[in-house]
């Protein structure tokens, strides 16, 4: 099991239902409410709901006066998932005078970073001498009942991030060219499945710890090969958690348990292909 350290604001900030239009409401009271508790919850709800102009409401948001309001909307723009936001993020790293605010920049930069890399790289141009398996990502799951969509996207992007740095292992779209060349070399293609099977929040000793489960599956030919799961917790310290921190700490625990399955995954997924 791999620890990892969070990092959780002490703030505690309802989240207001979703209501029944475009979410274009969020971007006002984001920018109008006088309540910061209210503009932490439009923040939030912006992230998920993406109203036209969602990325400039977040990015002006940056600029609140209330610190909470600044770590929601890093936040959100990372659960946007838009990699243009990058360039003020970062403006605001190096001027933000709050260490939540900078810790949570901190993530959400990373988080961009990794998708525009994968959205930016293209299958190469053959298969490598050194590829000995072949890796299509199959379905991703989310059934432990915690956000949904958003965490089945954090597993994705750290199973893709993980694959692509593994020896030996070549990732792959379904349908992509990649997939003949395998077949002409005889090199074996494996499917991985992917699902985060427990998130759950408990106190200890004053602090929060977040706990993840991920399982992976392979399969060949339609034939399951072998299973692997991994844990991981995450701590926050104070006896309360914000919204945001929340969120952090389960992004970061799904991540670490997606380390924790496929450590060492180059061999096991050759042995599994054959």
């Amino acid at each position: 099991m791999v620890g990892w350290l969070g990092l959780a604001v002490a703030l505690i900030a309802p989240v207001a239902p979703l209501r029944a239009d475009d979410g274009s409401v969020f971007v006002q009271e984001l920018a109008t409410s006088a309540d910061f508790r209210v503009r932490v919850s439009a923040a939030l709800q912006i992230g998920t709901s993406r109203p036209p102009g969602a990325r400039d409401a977040l990015e002006a948001a940056l600029d609140d006066s209330h610190p909470a309001v600044r770590v929601a909307a890093a936040e959100a723009l990372g659960t946007l998932r838009e990699p243009a936001a990058v360039a003020a993020l970062q403006a605001h790293l190096a001027t933000d005078p709050s260490p939540n605010v900078k810790a949570q920049i901190r993530v959400t930069l990373e988080k961009l970073r990794s998708i525009a890399a994968v959205a930016s790289t293209g299958p190469p141009h053959g298969l490598g001498a050194d590829v000995r398996c072949v890796v299509v990502l199959g379905n991703m799951r989310n059934p432990s009942g915690t956000r949904g969509e958003e965490l089945r996207h954090v597993l994705s992007d750290a199973a893709r991030a993980r694959l692509q740095s593994l020896y030996g292992v070549l990732l792959s779209e379904a349908d992509g060219p990649l997939l003949q060349q395998a077949a002409a070399r005889h090199i074996p293609v494996v499917v991985l499945d992917g699902s985060v099977s427990a998130v759950s929040e408990s106190r200890a000793e004053g602090n929060v710890q977040v706990r993840a489960r991920v399982e992976f599956t392979v399969r060949r030919d339609q034939t399951l090969r072998g299973t692997v799961s991994g844990a991981a917790i995450t701590f926050g310290s104070g006896p309360t958690l914000s919204e945001p921190g929340r969120r952090r700490l389960q992004d970061d625990a799904v991540s670490g348990a997606v380390q924790s399955a496929l450590r060492g995954a180059d061999q096991g997924l050759i042995v599994a292909a054959r």
